[in-house]
């Protein structure tokens, strides 16, 4: 009977060490999976154009960055949108994660902000695409500047470990009566698979899009 109990006590000691040991191990596996994201994202923010810089976002890039993320409406007539896509190497075939992706665009009115109010406007977001390559957002559909004729747009600019930050033809938006000949004339040549989108609308209601990339070779 002692040599059960010792056995039971020996047994309930190692299951409380072990009890103790495991959350301690996951959070070292946790905290190391997250320095290595900051450090790969230090090193490609050392690319950002700097602070202030006219169309150029990627040194605010938060540090908790993903490949997916989500913007708010503001208010009921915004229309919800998605845009995925995936970025390739120069060769068009070959996924290239570890890519900071800044975007930014209008209001439902077409406003960016108040001015000084928020740099870029409300509508401003990040993203660091993974292993497949793969990103995603969320946001609402721009609207055109107010009396102008630039089509909707939404800017954005790639940033790398290996190449600076460089921003790349706005997103356009098919059957916006503004998108001029040249514009159409530029697909494709500056990294874009395809800037100008076909927007579908889900049961959802959301409206959805696809556009890819192909860096250029540096």
């Amino acid at each position: 009977m002692s040599q059960q109990n010792e056995t039971r006590r020996d047994f309930l000691k190692r299951a409380s060490m072990a009890a103790i040991a495991f959350p301690f191990l996951i959070s070292c596996k946790t905290n190391t999976l997250a320095q290595k994201t900051e450090t790969e994202l230090s090193l490609i923010k050392k690319n950002a154009m700097p602070s202030g810089t006219e169309a150029r976002g990627a040194i605010d890039a938060p540090d908790d960055v993903s490949w997916k993320t989500a913007l708010s409406k503001k208010s009921d007539k915004d229309e919800a949108m998605i845009i995925s896509g995936t970025i390739f190497q120069p060769d068009g075939k070959t996924p290239a994660p570890n890519v900071l992706i800044y975007f930014y665009h209008t209001d439902s009115d077409g406003y960016y902000g108040r001015r000084g109010e928020v740099r870029d406007g409300h509508f401003r977001g990040w993203m660091l695409t993974g292993a497949n390559s793969k990103y995603e957002f969320s946001s609402i559909k721009p609207a055109p500047y107010p009396n102008r004729t630039d089509a909707a747009h939404i800017h954005m600019t790639l940033t790398g470990k290996n190449f600076k930050e460089d921003s790349i033809n706005a997103i356009l938006f098919e059957g916006d009566k503004f998108i001029t000949a040249q514009e159409r004339n530029s697909v494709g040549k500056w990294g874009e698979v395809n800037p100008i989108l076909k927007l579908e609308k889900g049961a959802d209601g959301v409206l959805r899009g696809a556009r890819d990339f192909k860096l250029w070779k540096v």
